[in-house]
């Protein structure tokens, strides 16, 4: 009788899920020369560890939100539904595979191997059997994973559960990163930002990721209603595969994507901001007031904010709003004819939601000639 109460239960929260996830809520993002911007969640639970959501509904939930890719990494040593699920941990990858081919979502089949700080929570990646990191002995653990060829994230590093008032690095995340125990790191987690993980992910060449760590329902988190997205991964890869984006993984090809915020590597910032952003055109006119008119196209689904950097030759505003997927006109005064005329000059602006990896908003250039 209870597990066919249990049945019941999963198959209601299956069919409100479908019925919720019939249409897909696309996320533009360019691509970036050499590479397609793919939007991944690459940490999120099921009723396998301390979810409430099957892994097949699971899917359907990053199909609606635009997902190109995920990984369910339930834990490997907190299993408080093992009465009524299986513990066989490489489940929620079968059960979850075929609607993923179904929705064409990349599945990578992961495990989070969940520990005391230190060294805390880690996402292991591209397993071949998660059930092998079965090991009382964290150390046996990883090199369960490592035997595996898994990728290895430190997941949420400053949860308040674990770091209570400040996030530390400790001696044993140097010797898991010099053992390749330690490839990625987690600067964006369900709600929580940490600034100082995206300095560690530059000082200590580190992956970066946003997260949801999802456990109930995706809605119950971030709410539709108030357009609020779930965090992602931009994994820039080489082509639509699990075997490109683990190659991604470790040449460190991501931005963290958050509450509309890009974060990580100024490489990568540069490259998709570059496919985002562009003038209208190339060339403008000057009137008789010196003034001009320049028409900047976003051409993508997330906002920026930007701050003009005004020079001698010319003023700049001091606060653009360049909604998605829309132009803006932005008006150039106080031009020094003189100085400018039929001449390449640049504009520069800060972009205020693209976080570098020493933590400041990332400075683009835009090119183009001022005529009369």
């Amino acid at each position: 009788m209870q597990a066919k109460k249990i049945f019941v239960l999963l198959l209601l929260t299956i069919t409100t899920l479908i019925i919720s996830a019939q249409t897909r809520q696309n996320f533009r993002v360019p691509d970036i020369p050499g590479y397609l911007t793919l939007k991944g969640d690459f940490h999120m639970h099921t009723p396998f560890s301390d979810g409430t959501v099957w892994p097949a509904d699971r899917v359907k939930e990053a199909w609606r939100d635009g997902l190109d890719v995920i990984a369910i990494t339930d834990h490997v040593e907190y299993n408080p539904n093992k009465k009524d699920v299986s513990t066989d941990l490489n489940r929620p990858y079968e059960i979850a595979f075929p609607v993923a081919e179904k929705y064409g979502i990349l599945l990578i089949r992961a495990a989070e191997i969940t520990r005391s700080m230190p060294p805390g929570h880690f996402n292991a990646y591209f397993l071949t059997d998660a059930n092998l990191l079965r090991h009382a002995d964290v150390d046996s653990a990883f090199q369960a994973a490592a035997d595996q060829g898994a990728y290895f994230i430190w997941n949420h590093p400053g949860w308040k559960a674990q770091q209570p008032d400040s996030t530390h690095w400790f001696p044993i995340h140097t010797e898991f990163h010099q053992k390749g125990w330690l490839h990625g790191i987690e600067v964006f987690n369900e709600k929580e930002f940490y600034p100082v993980v995206l300095r560690w992910a530059t000082e200590k060449n580190l992956t970066c990721f946003a997260n949801s760590d999802v456990h109930e329902p995706i809605d119950f988190l971030y709410d539709p209603s108030k357009k609020e997205r779930r965090p992602m991964t931009l994994v820039f890869a080489k082509d639509r595969t699990t075997e490109a984006v683990k190659e991604a993984f470790f040449e460190h090809r991501t931005l963290a994507f958050f509450n509309d915020t890009l974060a990580g590597n100024e490489i990568w910032l540069k490259a998709l901001i570059g496919q985002c952003i562009a003038l209208q055109k190339s060339s403008i006119k000057i009137n008789e007031k010196n003034e001009a008119v320049l028409i900047l196209n976003n051409l993508s689904d997330i906002p920026f904010r930007l701050t003009g950097i005004s020079t001698d030759d010319f003023s700049l505003p001091a606060t653009i709003e360049l909604n998605a997927n829309s132009s803006t006109q932005v008006s150039v005064r106080n031009i020094k004819k003189t100085n400018l005329e039929g001449k390449q000059s640049q504009l520069a602006f800060t972009v205020k939601n693209a976080l570098s990896g020493d933590g400041n908003p990332l400075t683009i250039g835009l090119n183009l000639k001022f005529h009369d």
